[in-house]
């Protein structure tokens, strides 16, 4: 088993901002069923089969994971790629998996980033025996056990694996709108201290459309250093805002470099795979 450490920062739903549709949905069809057992005994709840988080690199999809983690505790098990990179018996590990979860049930099998894990052409067959064990969760012996798989690009995924009847439940993490970006900054300036009393968070939030929870905190943390480098050489100090719309340039600046090396590395990869479905394979008639 394996699962999001101690070592990570804790957090909790409460703290992803701007996708409060998303936090809902997951707490009515996933936390609610598996958490309180008397009520979901009572309705006859069962957590949804197969969940499917999409969304761009840095809106939270593995937050959710770490807080889903810290929230459930023994109940959480994490598949991501080390399970599948080389790793030749990888199906026992992952069938252990499976059988732990099902003996921890209520619980939630958490796939980090399938979409790269499927985009390499290496896992060997891992999505059909996803397929399997998607199916088998339908029974009512193991129907307290939830499939949570998170994705940037659905194209990279085997078709058969996010059809209807096994991903039953398809949420999309957003880049955060201006209302969430102010609540993120405000959080996140809160524990600044006294010298960053004066900064302007409206005009950071007119500076960062596009920019993601984890862009944010980059940037603080570069203003900061800024700030700090200035303060450290006894060299004038600007007003505090200057040193974070400053930061904006960088992450931005990083951000393209990024992208750029992203779509310099894709197209060097080799053709994606072709997955098949079972039904495009009908038995010949006579």
């Amino acid at each position: 088993m394996s699962t999001f450490g101690g070592e990570v920062q804790k957090v909790t739903l409460a703290d992803l901002k701007g996708v409060d549709d998303v936090m809902k949905s997951l707490e009515a069809n996933v936390v609610v069923p598996l958490e309180q057992i008397e009520l979901a005994d009572e309705l006859r709840l069962k957590p949804k089969r197969g969940v499917l988080l999409v969304g761009p690199p840095g809106t939270g999809k593995t937050t959710v994971g770490r807080a889903l983690a810290h929230r459930l505790k023994s109940k959480f098990f994490l598949i991501d790629g080390t399970y599948i990179s080389g790793t030749a018996h990888f199906y026992q590990r992952i069938h252990e998996v499976f059988e732990e979860a099902k003996h921890n049930a209520p619980a939630i099998i958490f796939v980090d980033d399938s979409d790269a894990i499927f985009e390499s052409g290496e896992e060997l067959g891992l999505y059909r025996y996803l397929l399997t064990m998607l199916d088998g969760l339908e029974s009512e012996s193991v129907g307290q056990v939830c499939v949570m798989m998170t994705a940037m690009d659905i194209a990279h995924l085997p078709p058969a694996l996010i059809r209807s009847g096994r991903i039953e439940l398809w949420l999309e993490m957003r880049l955060p709108d201006d209302a969430a970006r102010t609540a993120i900054l405000k959080q996140l300036t809160a524990t600044l201290g006294p010298p960053f009393a004066d900064l302007e968070v409206p005009r950071l939030v007119e500076a960062t459309p596009g920019f993601t929870g984890a862009d944010l905190k980059r940037l603080l943390d570069d203003g900061k250093n800024r700030y700090a480098y200035d303060r450290a050489r006894n060299q004038p100090l600007r007003p505090v805002t200057d040193y974070f719309l400053t930061a904006v340039t960088t992450v931005k600046d990083n951000k393209a470099r990024y992208a750029d090396a992203e779509a310099r590395a894709r197209q060097q990869r080799p053709s994606r795979p072709v997955y098949f479905d079972q039904a495009d394979f009908p038995e010949d008639r006579d």
